[in-house]
């Protein structure tokens, strides 16, 4: 896998989907789930060894995502699993600790992310604006902006203070106040 890749990595609550007798999604979504698990983890790679339409893979995949057995990440060249970026230091800036709002737009949110992917990275944020498009929940949406931030620190770190403007502004749409 390239490093700046994004994939798709099970959770453990995807594992226990995939080695429990009780399954709780259809026999289609807990296909994603396996073709995973043996390695499938581009959207590319999922729906050429899938029998599912491009629409009918992307509503999967955001019900693997929305309900938590499958997560996103960004290559950075090695395989390995996503594992959670560690608390920040005191030295970190506080844009590094960007979080959104529970109370927030998820549709004004995955526009506002997906044009700042696209602005900012131009064709090479195509994926990380897809990504984006799947997310159907506030969590999810969190996943993709820290691997936006991750990504904003790696290749561009002085547009940092636009996503954080990005992040003001989809924070602005939070209706709990």
């Amino acid at each position: 896998m390239k490093a700046g890749e994004k994939y798709f990595a099970l959770t453990p609550k995807g594992v226990e989907e995939l080695r429990g007798r009780a399954a709780k999604l259809d026999a289609n979504t807990r296909n994603i789930l396996s073709l995973i698990e043996q390695g499938f983890t581009s959207a590319d790679a999922l729906l050429q060894r899938s029998k599912s339409t491009r629409d009918e893979m992307i509503d999967m995949l955001r019900l693997l995502l929305g309900n938590g057995f499958v997560s996103t990440a960004v290559s950075d060249g090695t395989v390995k699993a996503p594992t959670p970026e560690p608390t920040p230091s005191v030295a970190d800036s506080i844009s590094e600790r960007l979080r959104l709002k529970q109370g927030i737009s998820p549709s004004q949110a995955r526009f506002a992310l997906s044009n700042f992917c696209l602005d900012q990275f131009g064709t090479a944020g195509k994926d990380l604006a897809d990504v984006v498009d799947l997310c159907e929940d506030v969590a999810g949406l969190q996943m993709a902006l820290d691997s936006i931030r991750s990504e904003v620190k790696r290749v561009c770190p002085d547009q940092r203070p636009a996503l954080v403007a990005c992040v003001r502004e989809i924070n602005e749409t939070d209706y709990d106040g």
